[in-house]
């Protein structure tokens, strides 16, 4: 008898770390000022939110998709395999500002045309 109420004791007293343990912690926030700027064209600039996906991005989920499973460096994207551009010369800037989960992030670079630009970032710059 007296186990049984120690046994209860005990559960009684771990109940409440159960709940506070097995909460996931929250991910810094994530959110980025995009611009696009084609040689001829005019400047594109926008805001995505990651975790959870938002912002005026038009493609906000699926720029997120590409972006988590490189934890936002774009360094590690993969160009897309099955995409086709053309050998239009239009040099485009895509500017990316802002923070990662709690870190700040910063990418610039000039693709030969926005096809090209699209190949290597994903639905993150189209928008």
């Amino acid at each position: 008898m007296a186990r049984t109420r120690l046994l209860f004791a005990c559960l009684a007293l771990a109940a409440p770390i159960v709940p506070a343990t097995a909460q996931a912690v929250p991910l810094p926030a994530s959110g980025l000022v995009l611009s696009v700027r084609p040689e001829m064209g005019t400047l594109s600039t926008t805001v995505l939110t990651c975790e959870p996906a938002g912002g005026p991005h038009k493609n906000a989920k699926q720029a997120c998709a590409d972006l988590i499973p490189v934890d936002g460096d774009f360094t590690r994207m993969e160009p897309a395999a099955d995409a086709a551009c053309t050998m239009e010369l239009n040099t485009t800037k895509a500017k990316l500002r802002g923070k990662w989960r709690g870190k700040k992030v910063v990418f610039e670079q000039v693709y030969s045309n926005p096809c090209v630009m699209r190949v290597h970032t994903g639905k993150v710059f189209d928008f």
